[in-house]
């Protein structure tokens, strides 16, 4: 006699992924300010080495949309080594998110430097931001690591590096290199499902995840959004005109050539003519900008838009 068969099916909990949840994020050298993804940042509570808004200067940010340049403009950079505390919030996933912008060098080999996780682990190493994206454009790199029963775990080069939370606070050093100050303008760490930080990071990020020899060399220029540039422009030239400086409305038409664009010979007939008008278009700048310039910077070259800078 056949016993009929029984099959009892047994539904186990399936452990969820913890949701991504912002632990701590601060606008170094700024104030407050809630990005598009809505992580809220801090004012910089940090009272050593120098707070900066030299980045305001310049007319747009690349790479980053417009509300969150304010997070791009400000830094903060020390002529030795610095950092901050930052707390944690027990074990899990991590990810830690550094928002950096060259906003005064013109060349590579200028400002480099290393950012020390946790007294310990080199995270980045020999960052230098305009050789990865030029000046004026953001740049940020995310770090990825666990804590596991009050331990930071943090894998280098394929070598698993371990270190203590100490009193629930995990180190950001900024280390001083021969090479200019270290700086940063902005940081975020986050805690829970990093798989879900590409969806809600909409900057372009660098996860130093290259082979070396990729990471020595430069990186593409990436083609700028030209009708977001132009926006852009025009929203600048009407807050300028709003406070009385239209004539930088004419400053702006000197960088209206977009790339692959070219200019068309003139007429030999009208050179003579043309070129009496650019000398007396360039003396007029130069009046001006001697007039407005009473630090002795040369605010046009400060406002260059960053692909004209890689056109040359």
């Amino acid at each position: 006699m056949l016993l009929p068969l029984v099959i009892t099916f047994v539904l186990l909990p399936v452990a969820r992924a913890e949701p991504l949840k912002v632990v701590y994020a601060v606008n170094a050298g700024g104030g407050e300010h809630t990005d598009q993804n809505g992580i809220s940042y801090e004012a910089d509570p940090l009272n050593v080495g120098i707070s900066s808004d030299y980045g305001k200067h310049l007319l747009m940010i690349g790479r980053v949309q417009e509300q969150d340049e304010a997070l791009y403009r400000t830094e903060r950079y020390h002529t030795t080594t610095f950092g901050y505390d930052v707390p944690a919030d027990g074990d899990g996933d991590y990810a830690l998110i550094m928002k950096f912008c060259e906003v005064y060098f013109d060349a590579p080999n200028r400002k480099v430097f290393d950012v020390l996780l946790n007294r310990k682990h080199t995270v980045v190493k020999q960052l230098d931001i305009y050789n990865q994206v030029g000046r004026g454009s953001a740049h940020d790199e995310v770090v990825y690591f666990k804590i596991i029963n009050g331990r930071l775990h943090y894998e280098n080069e394929g070598e698993i590096e371990t270190s203590d939370v100490r009193n629930g606070h995990l180190r950001l050093d900024f280390i001083k290199g021969a090479l200019d100050n270290p700086k940063i303008n902005a940081f975020a760490l986050l805690k829970g499902d990093v798989t879900q930080l590409p969806r809600l990071h909409n900057t372009e990020a660098s996860e130093r995840r290259a082979e070396p020899e990729e990471e020595d060399k430069p990186r593409a220029v990436r083609p700028r959004d030209n009708q977001q540039h132009q926006e852009r422009i025009v929203r600048y030239n009407e807050r300028q005109a709003q406070r009385g400086y239209d004539e930088d409305e004419e400053d702006e038409d000197d960088y209206d050539v977009e790339e692959g664009e070219q200019q068309q010979e003139p007429h030999a007939d009208q050179l003579p003519e043309i070129q009496q008008q650019q000398q007396q278009h360039h003396q007029q700048q130069h009046n001006r900008h001697r007039a407005r310039n009473v630090h002795g910077v040369d605010h046009v070259s400060q406002i260059l838009i960053p692909w004209m800078i890689h056109r040359y």
